[in-house]
């Protein structure tokens, strides 16, 4: 006769009616329930110490903490799996906040100063041009940027458009056109540096703030003390 799952419940009903948060001793209302029947159940002529109530107290509130603690730390481990992995979270806060670091990105903040970018070219171009974009594509200005040679090379854009206003404050792209003397695109990924000033989980994973913007971290191409 197959085993039937109402034969094992009904050997010991008690154990079976315990709720599985009952059974787990750790528990912060295990620890609450021990402190009050220990309350309740003290010599009247000789109650607890003052001192060791307000010591067992501040053990309950520690360990209260550290259960949150814990699943707050569970809850971002689960979350960071999901793209760049358990590790891609510790990686990150390791390695990055903190730093200045470099990244493949082409969008920047612009807030009234002038915005610095580079590109690191793996040949000479002949000539080159830097296209500004606004948040919804429109091109603001063109910028005449003529030869460059192989290597890092470094840009700023003062925030003008192309008939000499600033522009308003907001989210503006960049794009590197160079051409190399055959005529040729070179690739010219536009590159932006600043500090890591937090660390970020999204449901796409890791990201870093960047001088306050976004970016993923797999964006980073290097980091600096």
């Amino acid at each position: 006769m197959p085993l039937q799952l109402s034969n094992v419940s009904t050997t010991n009903p008690q154990q079976s009616a315990l709720p599985a948060a009952q059974k787990n001793l750790g528990g912060k209302d295990v620890f609450l329930k021990l402190l009050v029947a220990q309350m309740k159940n003290q010599n009247p002529e000789k109650p607890q110490d003052a001192t060791q109530m307000s010591s067992q107290l501040a053990q309950f509130n520690m360990v209260e903490q550290q259960i949150s603690t814990n699943k707050y730390l569970s809850s971002m481990a689960s979350k960071a799996g999901g793209a760049n992995g358990a590790s891609g979270l510790e990686s990150a806060s390791s390695s990055y906040l903190g730093h200045n670091v470099t990244v493949n990105q082409n969008t920047m903040n612009f807030t009234g100063t002038p915005l610095n970018f580079s590109t690191n070219l793996n040949t000479d171009a002949a000539s080159s041009q830097i296209l500004v974009r606004d948040s919804v594509g429109q091109l603001v200005r063109t910028i005449n940027g003529g030869g460059l040679t192989q290597g890092n090379q470094k840009f700023s854009w003062n925030g003008l458009d192309d008939n000499g206003a600033t522009v308003p404050s907001g989210t503006y792209s960049f794009e590197i056109k160079a051409l190399d003397y055959q005529g040729q695109t070179i690739q010219a990924n536009v590159q932006r540096s600043g500090l890591v000033d937090a660390v970020r989980m999204t449901q796409n994973g890791v990201q870093l703030a960047v001088a306050g913007v976004g970016v993923d971290a797999s964006k980073v191409s290097e980091v600096r003390l």
